[in-house]
């Protein structure tokens, strides 16, 4: 998490007193809610199915203590003798002068320390909010020149609908976190730093720890429409970092490379898209656990079965159903290439002018492992080894993921187009350390 900074700037006016008013402090700022709405629509754009976006409109003070410092150094004075004047017989040094001057309160960056709580989940500031009247930039820094300087800032949060018990909190390592009540009980908005209740899965690692609640099956997503016989699989999720000491950081996972549902039969499909912001990640805030959600493009027919995280090198999964899936068929035949992984066929079947290759791998390695299908598979027919037909495996139900890497110690299936009239003899391999040619026959066939 970013750190608050302080700068000492030289005091030019006195500082009118501020009313009397009830408000959440820590060391060196005073925060106050002036107002909050909820609504449908902010700035033209409307909330997504079941959410609702709340608009704070809040205050902030300077009230760090001044602080003395020397008047010479603050008005930028110099040695002009460069250190000769005592040699010469100068008279000794006047008696230092100080003067009081105060301490700029700055936040780096808002996005990272300013959440709404609902429920006891944390919900990040809605990029709306630097449109809306009264709004800030969320990544630029927020500052408060001088003691008892006040400034206004508005706030959007978009949070689910049926929330009932809602808090502001502001997360400030060196003076001290702020928590305000918005709405109902204030400690049922914080939570008690477990995840909330519906949990199908949960992991906790040294980074990180993670839950998942519900999937949702959606026809579009994001303005998005899925193809025919696809849709849409949400994962609604909630995570906490535990990243850092004293300091805590914030976790942040590019979701389209890192996250994957495994529906039945192994297969694997990355996600397409999420809550993610303006760099494209999902972000997880220390102290509490935060709402995410992630969107994946499956088959219609597909049967989820577990969410895939990757974390650098460290992959976990966390159960989407308690249904157990159907075990995995048998390899017809299996290669291994080295250290790197298992190559596996479980067989090939005849549509129309085309065959299509059942396989999967396993990695071996600890680090992913990027599967180039042209290249490294070729259908040999007739002694001549034939390219997959990109088009035809895109439409595949059960194409390669894309990107199509394998992550660390993962076992991921997939189907190969190949356009022949032709029964082809055997499906040539080329490994990173190895190369294999598996034989295929009318045996094959699945």
């Amino acid at each position: 998490m970013k750190k608050i900074f302080l700068f000492i700037v030289l005091v030019l006016s006195f500082c009118i007193s501020s009313e009397s008013v009830e408000k959440a402090t820590n060391k060196a700022v005073s925060i106050k809610i002036l107002k909050s709405t909820s609504a449908q629509e902010v700035s033209g754009e409307k909330a997504s199915k079941d959410r609702v976006f709340i608009v704070l409109e809040t205050e902030w003070e300077n009230i760090h203590p001044k602080q003395k410092v020397e008047k010479d150094k603050l008005e930028g004075k110099t040695d002009r003798t460069m250190g000769v004047g005592a040699l010469a017989g100068r008279k000794k040094k006047e008696k230092t002068e100080y003067v009081e001057a105060d301490v700029a309160y700055m936040v780096e960056k808002l996005l990272d320390h300013a959440y709404l709580v609902a429920d006891g989940l944390a919900y990040s500031l809605h990029e709306l909010t630097e449109t809306t009247p009264g709004g800030i930039e969320l990544r630029e820094p927020f500052m408060i020149a001088k003691q008892g300087e006040k400034r206004k800032a508005s706030f959007v949060y978009l949070i689910p609908e049926s929330a009932k018990n809602l808090g502001f909190q502001f997360f400030d390592y060196q003076y001290g976190h702020v928590l305000l009540p918005v709405q109902g009980d204030l400690k049922l908005a914080q939570g008690s730093g477990n995840p909330p209740e519906n949990v199908l899965g949960q992991v906790q690692k040294k980074m990180v720890e993670i839950a998942t609640h519900t999937v949702d099956f959606q026809n579009a997503y994001a303005g998005d429409e899925a193809p025919e016989d696809w849709q849409y699989a949400v994962v609604q999720l909630s995570g906490k970092s535990l990243s850092g000491k004293n300091v805590k950081d914030i976790v942040q996972i590019e979701p389209t490379e890192n996250t994957w549902i495994n529906t039945e039969g192994s297969y694997l499909y990355y996600a397409s898209g999420g809550s993610t912001n303006e760099g494209g990640m999902i972000r997880f805030t220390p102290e509490i656990f935060q709402h995410q959600e992630i969107a994946f493009l499956i088959p219609s027919s597909a049967r989820v079965v577990q969410l895939g995280i990757r974390l650098r090198n460290d992959v976990f999964h966390l159960k989407l159903t308690d249904i157990k899936p159907e075990e995995m068929p048998e390899a017809i035949a299996t290669h291994r290439d080295g250290d790197v992984m298992e190559v596996m066929v479980f067989g090939m079947r005849k549509e129309n002018d085309r065959f299509i290759l059942d396989l999967g791998i396993r990695s071996l390695a600890t680090s992913g492992i990027e599967i180039q299908r042209d290249a490294q598979f070729k259908l040999v027919v007739n002694d001549e080894k034939i390219s997959l037909d990109d088009s035809l495996t895109d439409k595949l139900l059960h194409r390669p993921p894309s990107p199509f890497v394998i992550p660390p110690k993962t076992f991921v299936r997939f189907e190969l187009a190949f356009e022949t009239t032709d029964s082809p003899t055997s499906l040539y391999y080329r490994g990173y350390r190895s190369e294999n040619t598996f034989k295929l026959s009318e045996k094959n066939d699945s």
